[in-house]
């Protein structure tokens, strides 16, 4: 097994682990030739996630790169179709915290990849949407 479908797997599991704590159901497709990891039945119905991770920084001490696309290689990597999965759950694991970020999918466009700045003075674009659970979450 490789070393990103090992690490895929694992945030996929810390995923069910931080949704199901929330109250979250949780289904996964059975095989990994669906483009969403996970569905989850929770505010405003059923809704696909892809999720994402990283535990390595990559673009300076505090900002991490996610992969929005499928295939990890530079020149083999494809953009998801518009409407293959609703949020984007990416996950970030430094030490023994893991920090979440729920983004729409509608939000992400064209992106191939996106920059998590998880810091308390950071004022990324993406950071809205830190700890977004409640944009799934049943209230």
């Amino acid at each position: 097994m490789s070393v990103n479908k090992r690490a895929g797997t694992l945030y996929e599991q810390l995923f069910v682990c931080e949704a199901l704590e929330r109250g979250l159901d949780v289904s996964m497709p059975v095989g990994d030739y669906s483009q969403y990891d996970a569905v989850v039945d929770g505010k405003g119905g059923l809704s696909k996630i892809q999720i994402k991770g990283t535990c390595t920084i990559l673009t300076g001490k505090s900002g991490y790169n996610i992969n929005t696309s499928m295939g990890c290689k530079s020149n083999a990597k494809k953009r998801y179709g518009k409407d293959v999965y609703d949020y984007l759950a990416a996950v970030i694991v430094r030490g023994g915290d893991r920090i979440w970020y729920i983004i729409p999918r509608k939000d992400i466009g064209n992106r191939m990849t996106i920059k998590l700045y998880p810091n308390p003075e950071s004022e990324g674009m993406w950071e809205k949407y830190r700890y977004g659970w409640d944009l799934i979450c049943k209230l």
